[in-house]
């Protein structure tokens, strides 16, 4: 069973294959710790485990892909791969690279984990990167972040705005639809310290894709 502490045996995984891609691949190669679990870390609002590599540069994947890496192949279980990320299942948890640029202008904090100087995203960019690459096919610990940084981060998400709205129109289609299947999702988040409703999360979602529309148009 996954704990607050889960994600660091799946960290130092990760670390092993960001190794693998300074060692063959560019030695100034960078990189940034996102997602969810780096909310978990800061605000403790939800149980999160996996761990989101961010590269800048696609061809950096193929150094941590099980297919062209025999530590990738060591690690993981199965996996996944596209052009544009490699998902490692491991028996504790998922690990993802995921090759994309850093959107906001302060995307990153850094941060010693492990006895490591570590890029760790802020928040509103880990919120800009769920909303503007995903937000199309919305999942409800997605909508449940971004309610939890509204709440703690409202500057941080307004200079996200831009990026939040991308697909603001699918968005507000599946929130005036039938939201059964969303409802699901949110009854399995693992809540620690935020415990908004359904009912405030999605209204939460709907005002400030609002506002931030109504931003980026002045």
């Amino acid at each position: 069973m996954a704990t607050e502490t889960t994600w660091e045996g799946l960290f130092q995984h990760a670390l092993r294959l960001v190794d693998e891609i300074h060692t063959h691949g560019s030695k100034h190669f960078t990189w940034t710790f996102g997602g969810g679990t780096v909310l978990m870390r800061k605000y403790r609002h939800r149980l999160s485990k996996d761990i989101d590599i961010f590269v800048p540069d696609p061809q950096a994947l193929n150094y941590v892909n099980p297919r062209l890496s025999q530590v990738a192949e060591d690690i993981a279980v199965h996996y996944e791969e596209a052009n544009n990320f490699v998902k490692l299942f491991l028996p504790e948890g998922e690990i993802d690279f995921v090759a994309s640029p850093n959107l906001t202008e302060k995307p990153y904090v850094e941060e010693e984990i492990f006895g490591r100087l570590v890029r760790v995203e802020t928040a509103s960019e880990i919120i800009a990167k769920k909303f503007y690459h995903r937000g199309h096919r919305l999942l409800a610990r997605d909508m449940f972040d971004f309610a939890m940084v509204a709440a703690m981060e409202p500057e941080g998400l307004r200079q996200a705005g831009k990026f939040l709205i991308r697909h603001i129109t699918s968005i507000k289609a599946v929130l005036g639809g039938d939201l059964t299947s969303l409802r699901m999702q949110f009854d399995a988040i693992d809540k620690i310290g935020y415990h908004a409703t359904f009912e405030q999360v999605c209204e939460v979602v709907m005002l400030e894709l609002d506002a931030a529309a109504i931003s980026v148009a002045d």
